[in-house]
């Protein structure tokens, strides 16, 4: 099978959080591998892993790579460490190279000393905020069981305050019972692009539908398009939405969910680990573990695992049951000539 490159790493520089989410798959779904996680990336290891990009990215001649800074929490890093690491991990990267870097926050921890790195290194900022404040104190609660809507909203506020151009997005996991064109309207108003999010949970292990109505999110997710198409915040961009119409009038998925293209993205963990995408957690303990790192293992070794192979052979790998479905009988022709794997159909 040919091997697509790594373009893009969730980077864990803490593996602890100071919210304790209800949904949340990195420490309520049955995986505990954050407990024997160091709670800080080093340095040393910051270092190497920009090591291990730069060899990536001369074997396949990349111009660009994408860093995404979470947790955990990564605002629990304090600014001065936040630098060093930055710093550490561009060290050994060819200066040439455009480095994008994000970071995923619930904001509590927002200050101005933390926006001053931000600025410094041009790290872009997504906050998670679920909507108004019944919604987001629903699930979103401290370590305490305190709520959090407040804080995060003050967080907020001082970052558009201090560099507004470095907020970019907001995570919003849909609470189904919430009422969707509120929840859109509310979260419009701070000007940045909104990902609705699915709770991440199996068949095993179903999300809540009410009335037993399979549709419910589905429907959740049509009232606001119907509304954003008609001009209701069009200025916004709802990606998720906006994801499947670009799919459907040709063009290529961010959302690994809906294309069956190769991935391009590992998660590297706070002691260097090399893991899957870091959302498997909410499939079962280890699901994500490769057993490789980044001191011992190239991102090019990393390709061969079993879980990387898996996540870049398209439908090639698809169960024979799933392979019976109309959705895979009968592609669009436009699909099957934008994919870049091989069809076995």
């Amino acid at each position: 099978m040919e091997k697509y490159p790594i373009i893009e790493l969730v980077v864990k520089i803490a593996s602890r959080c100071n919210l304790n989410c209800k949904y949340c798959y990195e420490y309520n779904m049955g995986d505990e591998t954050w407990k024997s996680a160091s709670k800080f990336m080093t340095n040393a290891v910051a270092e190497q892993l920009g090591k291990r990009i730069q060899e990536h990215i001369t074997e396949f001649q990349l111009k660009e790579y994408n860093l995404g800074l979470h947790g955990g929490e990564p605002l629990l890093m304090s600014p001065s460490k936040l630098d060093e690491l930055v710093c550490s991990l561009k060290s050994t990267i060819d200066p040439t190279v455009e480095l994008f870097f994000s970071l995923q926050t619930n904001a509590i921890l927002m200050s101005k000393e933390h926006i001053d790195i931000f600025k410094k290194h041009n790290i872009r900022i997504s906050i998670s905020l679920d909507g108004l404040k019944e919604t987001h104190d629903k699930n979103r609660i401290d370590l305490k069981g305190d709520p959090s809507w407040e804080r995060v909203i003050k967080g907020i506020q001082l970052l558009k305050q201090e560099a507004p151009e470095l907020f970019i997005g907001i995570l919003s996991v849909i609470d189904i019972e919430s009422d969707p064109i509120e929840t859109f309207d509310f979260l419009a108003q701070f000007e940045v692009d909104i990902d609705f999010l699915l709770p991440l949970k199996t068949f095993d292990n179903p999300p809540y539908y009410p009335n037993q109505e399979s549709v419910a999110y589905g429907k959740w997710y049509f009232r606001i398009y119907k509304e954003w198409i008609e001009g209701r915040n069009q200025h916004i961009d709802v990606r998720f939405i906006k994801n499947i119409i670009t799919q459907l009038i040709g063009g290529s998925a961010i959302y690994e969910v809906m294309t069956s293209s190769p991935i391009g993205l590992l998660t590297i963990s706070t002691d260097g680990n090399i893991e899957g995408v870091d959302c498997l957690k909410s499939i079962g303990e280890e699901i994500q573990v490769t057993d490789m790192n980044i001191f011992k293992n190239s991102f090019t070794e990393a390709l061969g695992h079993d879980i990387v192979k898996l996540r870049q052979s398209g439908i090639t790998d698809l169960h024979d049951k799933c392979k019976s479905c109309l959705l895979y009988t009968s592609p669009s022709p436009r699909d099957r000539q934008k994919s870049r794997m091989p069809s076995s159909a």
